[in-house]
């Protein structure tokens, strides 16, 4: 399957979603999960990255500017992590789930801000670089692995 088809057959399954449960649910598949996944693996992947540029411009056809504007304002937000929730644990697990926590969350951070610049920013090139959210990766104080 083409990644063209892959981004295409979810932004009809949004329509779908909000025809059926409403466009919170909708925006909460198309940009929540799947386009933020899609930037995630377009961080690796030069066939991905070109593709996004196309799957920006269908999310703007179904959904209204200030609908993901929304949504991004909390989109991929947790708890605070709990060391409570490890009573069971010794102290070496509870510390590697707090660090893993804080990996998840500076990732999700990352990708969010990524989200907003496409879908709300003025972007609008190909950005076929090696590395297409190079401004904010630039800014994290987590390795590159991030």
């Amino acid at each position: 399957m083409k990644f063209s088809e892959v981004w295409k057959a979810q932004c009809e399954t949004a329509r779908q979603i909000e025809a059926e449960f409403g466009t919170q649910h909708a925006i909460a598949y198309l940009i929540g999960d799947q386009f933020l996944n899609f930037l995630e693996a377009a961080e690796n992947d030069a066939e991905f990255r070109a593709e996004i540029p196309a799957f920006v411009a269908e999310i703007k056809i179904i959904f209204e500017p200030w609908q993901f504007a929304e949504h991004l304002k909390t989109a991929r937000q947790s708890e605070p992590f709990d060391p409570g929730d490890y009573d069971d644990e010794n102290a070496e697990t509870v510390e590697w789930e707090r660090q893993s926590e804080i990996h998840r969350s500076a990732t999700d951070l990352l990708l969010v801000e990524c989200a907003k610049d496409w879908l709300l920013g003025q972007r609008d090139d190909t950005s076929t670089g090696s590395s297409f959210m190079q401004p904010l990766w630039r800014t994290c104080w987590l390795p590159h692995s991030c």
